[in-house]
């Protein structure tokens, strides 16, 4: 595992702010996964999901992590391709909004 948490915040649910200990930040929207069946059902609900918390030395992030069995963890990097992965949709999208009809 290359890349540590240094954040999670939730601006809005079902969407994370995840910042990486160098720097890079971005969202990692968990909608399809909150509707993946019964592991993620306590997610469903917006006050169990606002209690996100990261781990110590930032290894993974998640919910009820001091619950052994309970707990709901991700690696940084899976977080890692999901932000990288919407920020270069994102760009691409801007770019092809500012190509002109000619081109």
């Amino acid at each position: 595992m290359k890349y540590r948490i240094d954040r999670v915040e939730v601006p809005r649910y079902p969407v994370l702010k995840v910042t990486f200990d160098d720097g890079l930040s971005g969202e990692f929207d968990l909608s399809d996964l909150l509707a993946e069946g019964p592991l993620y059902a306590p997610l469903q609900d917006p006050a169990v999901f606002r209690t996100v918390t990261v781990a110590e030395g930032g290894r993974r992030f998640g919910w009820l992590l001091g619950e052994e069995g309970r707990e709901i963890d991700f690696c940084p990097d899976t977080a890692r391709i999901a932000v990288e992965t919407k920020l270069v949709e994102d760009m691409a999208t801007a770019h092809r909004a500012r190509r002109s009809a000619a081109e």
